[in-house]
């Protein structure tokens, strides 16, 4: 397949079987474990440091390229937050179910949405997002704040009010965590029982890993 993103940029990118969109590279936290920094804005071989945030027309004409129908899902994923552009992200999503309606659609987030746009966000999300997976990366606020920098006050408490919001309008709603010394994961796996979403455990990345 011919590669449709330049060197400089990836906007669109495959990886096992799903396809990503990297719609900005903006996000309202700095994580100390943030792997963007560490591996040089790369991701398996994908540089995802943009020029400029792309618009949509740029968004779907990349996916026009590619047959939607034999990836298992689109994820909205890149080196940013993904509701940073909640409105653009809102409409790719609209486009793809229109077009391919059998297409599963997940966005990969901080869980800080709600926040970010000063609005419910995920009342938007229905018929539209399959999977929201949410980084819970802290079992209380003071682990949180040890690892992340956000002008954001009590953001793991923001992130539990969106987590409850997203279940009545999202089917699946996951909340992940990485294997850090710092972090309880059974806490975090007891909160996502009590919120009544699914967990996973993620590999902590260090060393960059290219494929």
């Amino acid at each position: 397949m011919q590669k449709f993103c330049s060197k400089k940029y990836n906007i669109l990118y495959p990886y096992k079987k799903k396809l990503y969109l990297n719609i900005t590279n903006r996000c309202p936290i700095k994580c100390s474990y943030c792997i963007k920094y560490k591996w040089q804005w790369k991701f398996r071989s994908h540089y995802l440091k943009l020029a400029k945030e792309p618009s949509f027309k740029e968004i779907i004409l990349l996916l026009s390229k590619y047959n939607i129908n034999k990836y298992k899902e689109i994820v909205f994923c890149g080196y940013g937050e993904p509701f940073m552009r909640f409105y653009l992200l809102k409409k790719v999503a609209q486009w793809i179910k229109k077009n391919y309606p059998k297409t599963k659609i997940r966005v990969n987030t901080n869980g800080l949405g709600n926040v970010i746009n000063k609005q419910n966000v995920c009342k938007s999300l229905n018929k539209i997002i399959d999977t929201i997976s949410v980084s819970f990366n802290a079992h209380n606020e003071t682990v949180y704040s040890k690892l992340h920098k956000t002008k954001i006050s009590r953001p793991l408490q923001k992130i539990i009010g969106f987590i409850k919001n997203c279940k009545k309008y999202v089917n699946n709603v996951t909340i992940t965590t990485i294997q850090h010394p710092l972090i309880d994961k059974e806490k975090i796996k007891s909160t996502a029982k009590k919120l009544g979403v699914n967990f996973r455990n993620r590999k902590y990345l260090n060393q960059y890993e290219p494929k």
